[in-house]
């Protein structure tokens, strides 16, 4: 996924260059449709009038110098994205598009900047070194559960007729508990989860009821999680892997929002909704890398970094809302607190979604 996103922010990088390093000459026609150039581009295809076949070293230098001057519609968009909130916005639905870079390819380099921001320099700064899921939170027990569990597995070590490999299993998940691991099947030391200690956990801690398609499906569900604690580092693979593309989801949920709150406003299209999803969350992801970089470098504190972001972004919201669709005080604070309950449910859910996605795939 990161080449994918690498590559996307190239592309979106190289729709933001002019073309002035390449030399053109005016008055001769153009080598594509015929027609006379009289500036940089053809006007009846929009092809550049520049020779090509020139030194090789003039060339390259004519190419790179291109390739890394962007042109002044960044400057002037982003600014104005980050510090007058709904201006550019209204701006490009006012037809004002020319001067500002195009929503989506904005958009997208935002996006990149961002993931490479978490991941590149994460990696660098050792902020997924010892990463990994916490499950004995979900699976650990009360002293009380602990103690039947323990005395269940006593009585059943009595049992003399008990076959090896099971009373191996329930050694294991005995000393465990006795030493008050969270996750009694587990090995910490090596990080290798006993299966038959573990079944024989389920066994123990299964209703006597249950029929034995249910057991099945318990025992199906413990060596799903059994692979999932053994293989812990791949998880982080996973997540890291798929929480750009679920996090590129929240854009067009986000549109569909904006079109359900203005939906009895009829000069108001899904096209207007969609260009204020994308310039949000540019300014969610610009926000956010400016945030980590400013946590990595000058070492502010994480509960700093989180309020100064929250406050931002719900104001930011609350006035892209007034100066985007002239909306009034009071009801873009009431839209905005709807927006923001409504987002958070939806990154809960794509949040769930990946943890299961992660699990599936591990």
């Amino acid at each position: 996924m990161s080449h994918d996103m690498e590559a996307a922010g190239a592309a979106a990088l190289g729709g933001l260059t002019s073309g002035d390093h390449h030399p053109v000459t005016q008055g001769e026609p153009c080598r594509n449709c015929g027609g006379p150039v009289d500036a940089r581009y053809c006007s009846r295809c929009g092809q550049l009038a520049s020779n090509f076949h020139r030194p090789f070293f003039s060339l390259v230098m004519s190419s790179l110098a291109d390739t890394f001057a962007l042109d002044s519609r960044l400057w002037r968009s982003v600014p104005l994205l980050l510090f007058r909130p709904g201006r550019m916005t209204r701006n490009y639905l006012d037809g004002k598009r020319a001067r500002y870079v195009p929503p989506f390819r904005l958009f997208l380099l935002a996006s990149v900047l961002f993931f490479l921001t978490v991941f590149g320099l994460g990696e660098r700064l050792g902020w997924y070194q010892n990463w990994e899921l916490n499950p004995g939170s979900a699976v650990s027990m009360s002293e009380e559960e602990r103690a039947q569990v323990k005395a269940a597995v006593e009585k059943q070590l009595a049992d003399e007729t008990l076959d090896p490999t099971s009373r191996a299993g329930l050694e294991i998940a005995l000393k465990n508990l006795e030493s008050g691991s969270s996750i009694p099947f587990m090995n910490e030391e090596t990080g290798t989860v006993d299966r038959d200690a573990l079944n024989e956990m389920i066994d123990l801690t299964t209703d006597e009821n249950a029929s034995p398609e249910e057991v099945e499906t318990i025992r199906g569900a413990g060596e799903r999680l059994a692979n999932v604690l053994e293989n812990q580092d791949r998880f982080g693979a996973r997540m890291r892997e798929w929480a750009p593309r679920f996090s590129l989801m929240f854009m067009p949920l986000l549109a569909l929002m904006l079109t359900v709150m203005y939906a009895w406003h009829r000069r108001v299209y899904v096209y207007d909704h969609v260009i204020t999803a994308l310039h949000f969350q540019t300014f969610v992801y610009s926000l956010l890398t400016l945030l980590l970089l400013v946590g990595a470098f000058l070492h502010v504190g994480a509960g700093w970094l989180s309020a100064i972001g929250i406050v931002w972004g719900v104001w930011y919201l609350h006035r892209q809302l007034r100066v985007a669709y002239g909306t009034g005080f009071f009801m873009a604070a009431l839209r905005t607190s709807i927006l923001l309950i409504l987002g958070i449910t939806v990154l809960f859910l794509l949040a769930l979604g990946l943890v299961i996605l992660s699990f599936l795939l591990t």
